[in-house]
C-alpha cells in the first residue's frame, strides 16, 4: 500500500546526512553560518515539497533510493527562498524560532548578509545535489529546466506581492496571480515536475491541471491561517500578515461589503506595525462580518475541487489517485 508520508522520517535522514558532509572539517563563523542553515532547513518541516516531488517521480516509475535522496533538494530550495522572504517582510519569527537574520550576533547588516549567504548556500546544494543525481543526463538537464522555471515564477510572483499594495489596481485576479506565480509553483508543481521529468514523464500540462488549483488553494488556507488561526500552532505572530500590509482575497472580499468608514479602518489596519490587540480583533470581526471569511473558503473549495477532479486524468494507478488526494486534503485542511 502506497504511503508516501511513511518517506518523511528518510527524507530527514538524508537531510541530516547531506549537511554532516557539509560541516565535516569547518570551523569557525562558517561551520556556525552551516550550522544555523541545517537547523533552519531540518526543524518543524512537514515535507510536503519533496513528497510532491516523489509523487511526480511516480508518475512513471518506482520509487527508488535515489528519488528520496535528491528529493531533499527541494527543502534547500524552500530555505533559500523562506530567508530572503523573511528579511524582505522583516520577521521575526519562523516556525516558532527567530528567523536566520535574527540568530547571529552581530550588527543588523552584518547579520542579515549572512543569513542571504546562507540562503546563497542553501541555492547552489539543491543544484549540487540535482546534478550529482545518479538519472539519466537528459531527465536531469530536464529537471533543472523545471526548477529553473519554479524559481523564476516564485521571483516574479514574490515581486508582485512586494508592489500590489503600491499599483492602485488591486483585485481578485492579482492576487491570485501573486499566489499562483509565488506559491502553487514552487510549492507544488515545480516539485512535482522535477520529480516527472527525473522519471521521464512528458504529460507536463497534466500537473498544471492539479498542482496550480491546489496551490492557489493552499495559499488561501495560509492566508486564512494568518489571520484567524492559533500563535501557539502556527509557531508566528498571527497579525504578522496584518503588520507587513499583506493584500489576499480576504482583504479583496471584506471590500466588496463593508462600507467606506469599515473599509478606512481596515486600510488604516494594514501595514501597521505597531496594531493592537484591539485593532487586530476589530480587524479580524470585519473579515468575518463582511462575509469575506466564508467567500475565501469557497473560493478555497473550488480550487481544492479543480485539483481533485483532475486527478483521473493525470494517473490511472489506483494507489496514487489516493495519495494525491490525500497530499491535497493535507495541504488545504491544515492548521499550520
Amino acid at each position: 500500500m502506497l504511503n508516501l508520508i511513511s518517506y518523511k522520517q528518510k527524507i530527514d535522514e538524508e537531510l541530516k546526512k547531506f549537511f554532516d558532509s557539509k560541516l565535516d572539517g569547518k570551523d569557525g563563523i562558517e561551520k556556525e553560518v552551516l550550522e544555523q542553515l541545517k537547523d533552519f532547513t531540518i526543524r518543524g518541516g512537514k515535507r510536503m515539497r519533496p513528497l510532491f516531488m516523489i509523487a511526480g517521480y511516480l508518475l512513471n516509475a518506482d520509487i527508488t533510493e535515489e528519488i528520496i535522496k535528491a528529493s531533499i533538494l527541494l527543502e534547500l530550495m524552500q530555505s533559500y527562498m523562506l530567508i530572503h522572504d523573511d528579511i524582505i517582510d522583516e520577521s521575526d519569527l519562523r516556525r516558532g524560532f527567530p528567523t536566520l537574520h535574527k540568530v547571529f550576533k552581530f550588527n543588523k547588516k552584518t547579520n542579515e548578509g549572512l543569513a542571504i549567504i546562507a540562503a546563497d548556500l542553501a541555492n547552489a546544494y539543491c543544484h549540487e545535489i540535482l546534478l550529482r543525481a545518479n538519472f539519466p543526463s537528459e531527465n536531469i538537464r530536464n529537471a533543472l529546466v523545471e526548477m529553473e522555471k519554479a524559481y523564476e515564477a516564485t521571483a516574479i510572483g514574490e515581486i508582485n506581492d512586494m508592489t500590489l499594495p503600491f499599483t492602485g489596481k488591486v483585485s481578485l485576479d492579482s492576487v491570485t496571480k501573486v499566489h499562483r506565480m509565488k506559491t502553487a509553483e514552487y510549492t507544488i508543481n515545480g516539485p512535482m515536475k522535477i520529480g516527472a521529468s527525473l522519471s521521464g514523464y512528458k504529460n507536463m500540462d497534466l500537473i498544471d491541471e492539479y498542482a496550480i488549483p491546489l496551490g492557489i488553494a493552499f495559499q488561501i488556507q495560509d492566508d486564512i491561517l494568518g489571520v484567524f488561526g492559533d500563535e501557539q500552532i502556527l509557531g508566528k505572530p498571527v497579525k504578522s500578515d496584518v503588520q507587513e500590509g499583506k493584500i489576499t482575497h480576504l482583504i479583496i472580499f471584506s471590500r466588496q461589503n463593508t462600507s467606506k468608514i469599515e473599509q478606512m479602518f481596515i486600510n488604516s489596519v494594514l501595514g501597521k506595525r505597531d496594531v493592537t490587540d484591539e485593532e487586530f480583533n476589530q480587524f479580524k470581526e470585519l473579515i468575518r462580518s463582511s462575509g469575506a471569511l466564508d467567500k475565501a473558503e469557497e473560493l478555497k473549495k473550488s480550487y481544492y475541487n479543480q485539483a481533485i477532479s483532475s486527478i483521473p486524468r493525470l494517473t490511472e494507478d489506483p494507489e496514487l489517485r489516493e495519495e494525491l488526494k490525500f497530499l491535497a486534503d493535507k495541504m488545504v485542511s491544515r492548521n499550520t
